[in-house]
């Protein structure tokens, strides 16, 4: 009775590391009973016996360990689904290969007791060496990958999955007793190159998430670098007016006076023009929108910004320069479309109360408005060619931070919304 329950307490204990291995790479809910939900599901995948002829229990556990995944983790559809094959591949395949291999002799010629002890630590040492090295070298927790990555790393698992599958559960379970060693070491070198699939598989999303944490680096960056030639170039314009403010002034005193008016107001436009491109207290905002101005008004557009954020924004720089970057861009893009008159874009931020909130509007063709309505976010599709570019970026990085999104269109005006808790455990 003791030992039952130590095992059973190991057990919790190697599941408890699984759950850790997995929130390194999906977020889970906060809800006690889900987790717990998880924790049992992860130790039901780590304890399940899976031999080679044994049609249910290999099927059996990957339902629901996926299940258990899909209703505690949060995130897409396609990255619940594949971070749910992955694990639970990763882990029947080693349970194929301890139960089938490392321990079927053992049973055999020790007590059980020395077979549940095996079993165990063989467990425990391949669990602590998935945590460790997915503790390691796992990406930051607000790392984003998009469907289409998601769907590509859901084929490379699910390639390997249904060759270990054919292999246990297709095999002749009449044939299959003591002498599978012996006859089926095949199986063995199989089961081995499938299980280290699953750990390349692993390894290419820490890659890939790497890689596009460096390239929104880069991109902030370089908003970073064309926010400070701005600048440059404008105080080197500044400089100009003052070198050349005296001679300004002995034109005005020399010329008629029905001519100073002009010259006056020729002059007060060439100062307006130069401003100090600081729009609010965040130095990332004032960036973004110093490059996003030239380019609105090279495009003839109108441009109003209401901005009440007094002082640096508590979020990622990356994702304050990719939620204004892309809200504009896509407002930019709309608006090129449609007449001058029409062209006018209107951004208003406040952080205020506990809240930051933005709000960018422009106007857009006419569209089924009704689609809007609702509150998923795939009712962005009718406006798909304006408002397509960046969204499901914005929606990720707003849901990491605990906020919301909502998009709506009203008398052929589009409005994006968004606010975000300004102190906030990210996701």
């Amino acid at each position: 009775m003791r030992g039952n329950k130590f095992y059973l307490l190991i057990m919790l204990v190697e599941a408890w590391l699984l759950l850790r291995a997995i929130q390194y790479l999906i977020q889970i809910t906060e809800k006690k009973w889900k987790r717990l939900l998880l924790l049992i599901s992860s130790a039901g995948l780590l304890a399940m016996v899976i031999f080679i002829g044994d049609k249910i229990n290999v099927l059996f556990t990957a339902i629901l360990f996926l299940g258990a995944v899909w209703l505690t983790c949060e995130g897409s559809f396609w990255k619940r689904m594949e971070i749910g094959l992955l694990f639970s591949s990763t882990i029947l395949a080693f349970n194929a290969l301890r139960d089938n291999y490392f321990l079927n002799v053992m049973y055999i010629h020790f007590h059980q007791d020395y077979y549940m002890i095996r079993k165990i630590i063989l467990s425990g040492l391949f669990t602590g060496f998935l945590y460790l090295g997915i503790r390691k070298f796992a990406p930051d927790k607000n790392y984003t990958l998009s469907d289409s990555t998601w769907r590509l790393l859901l084929l490379l698992t699910a390639t390997p999955f249904c060759i270990m599958l054919s292999i246990i559960t297709l095999y002749n379970v009449e044939q299959h007793h003591t002498m599978l060693i012996k006859v089926h070491q095949e199986f063995a070198v199989v089961l081995f190159l499938v299980l280290m699939s699953f750990i390349g598989v692993f390894w290419a999303i820490i890659v890939l998430a790497k890689q596009q944490k460096l390239e929104q680096q880069n991109t902030l960056a370089e908003i970073n670098r064309n926010y400070y030639q701005l600048m440059e170039q404008q105080h080197i314009e500044i400089r100009q007016i003052k070198h050349d403010m005296a001679n300004h002034l002995s034109i005005l005193a020399a010329l008629p006076q029905e001519q100073r008016e002009d010259y006056i107001k020729d002059l007060t436009e060439r100062v307006i023009k130069i401003h100090t491109l600081h729009y609010c207290g965040d130095a990332t905002i004032n960036a973004v929108l110093s490059v996003k101005e030239s380019i609105i008004n090279r495009n003839e557009m109108q441009w109003e910004i209401q901005m009440d954020i007094a002082k640096e924004l508590p979020f990622e720089k990356v994702d304050i320069c990719a939620l204004f970057a892309n809200a504009i861009d896509n407002a930019v893009e709309a608006c090129v479309k449609q007449t001058k008159d029409r062209r006018k874009i209107v951004l208003k931020c406040k952080a205020q109360k506990g809240l930051f909130c933005m709000s960018v509007t422009n106007p857009v063709p006419p569209f089924d408005e009704e689609s809007l309505q609702k509150e998923s976010f795939a009712t962005t599709k009718p406006d798909k060619e304006n408002h397509g570019f960046g969204l499901k970026t914005m929606q990720e990085i707003v849901e990491r931070y605990h906020g919301e999104l909502e998009l709506k269109t009203k008398d052929g005006i589009f409005e994006l919304f968004l606010y975000m808790p300004l102190e906030t455990v990210i996701k």
